[in-house]
């Protein structure tokens, strides 16, 4: 069982927010994947076709998240959402590294849709992942670190889980505690947009996911989607 949340004063902001999710338990993310590797090789490829000859900050389907961080009082530019930074790097023909069969299968659904997409571990089973404003208290700890960073503050969209906050400036930076490593058996992974902007586009990635995710592992998975119509929503297999 996983919970999710959104917090009522990101929707002052983002009124139009939703989050798609998938929950996943039960899967063996120590053995490479084949299927996660033709995925995330045919998403590459097609990405490379579509931003030939652009930027990706010029890829239409990107333009909501440069919006909603101009909304937040963040430059998009500086501090570029996940869903453009991957595919700068298709893009710039850099390409994407292999992690492991999870993490490269939610890079192959953001690449492919253009959405913001993340892979969360929570620490035990009555967490909550939340998507809020950072609060006094709160610790980031970067990816790669292992200490906390002194420049968080107050006030900015992250995805947390207790006081830890696993991703800062809502998908831009991901944090040492909530990376997805190998050993990792189950995981709840957002997919953000919005209700009047790419709604389908976010049903369409979640469900995609999903199915990738029982296609490489066989295991159980769950999906919802959160809003401010349900800003709650409790997922089990």
């Amino acid at each position: 069982m996983a919970m999710f949340q959104i917090g009522a004063e990101v929707f002052e902001t983002l009124p139009t927010l939703c989050v798609g999710l998938v929950w996943a338990e039960g899967f063996d993310n120590s053995r490479p994947s084949p299927a996660a590797e033709r995925a995330l090789a045919a998403a590459i490829s097609d990405a490379e076709v579509r931003l030939a000859g652009i930027k990706a900050s010029e890829d239409p389907r990107v333009q909501p998240y440069r919006e909603a961080f101009h909304a937040l009082g963040m430059s998009p530019s500086r501090y570029p959402s996940s869903n453009i930074a991957l595919l700068r790097r298709v893009a710039k023909g850099k390409g994407v590294g292999r992690i492991n069969a999870l993490v490269d299968l939610g890079n192959a659904v953001s690449i492919a849709h253009g959405l913001p997409l993340g892979v969360h571990v929570m620490s035990t089973p009555k967490s909550v992942l939340e998507l809020r404003m950072s609060r006094e208290g709160d610790v980031f700890v970067p990816l790669g670190s292992s200490e906390a960073d002194p420049t968080l503050a107050p006030g900015e969209l992250v995805y947390a889980e207790g006081n830890l906050v696993q991703t800062r400036r809502w998908t831009w930076r991901q944090s040492e505690n909530g990376k997805t490593g190998p050993g990792a058996t189950s995981a709840l992974i957002p997919i953000d947009g919005f209700t009047d902007k790419n709604h389908d586009a976010v049903v369409a990635a979640r469900d995609h996911l999903a199915a990738l995710i029982v296609d490489a592992f066989g295991c159980k998975v769950a999906a919802d989607l959160a809003s401010v119509a349900c800003p709650c929503v409790e997922l089990s297999c």
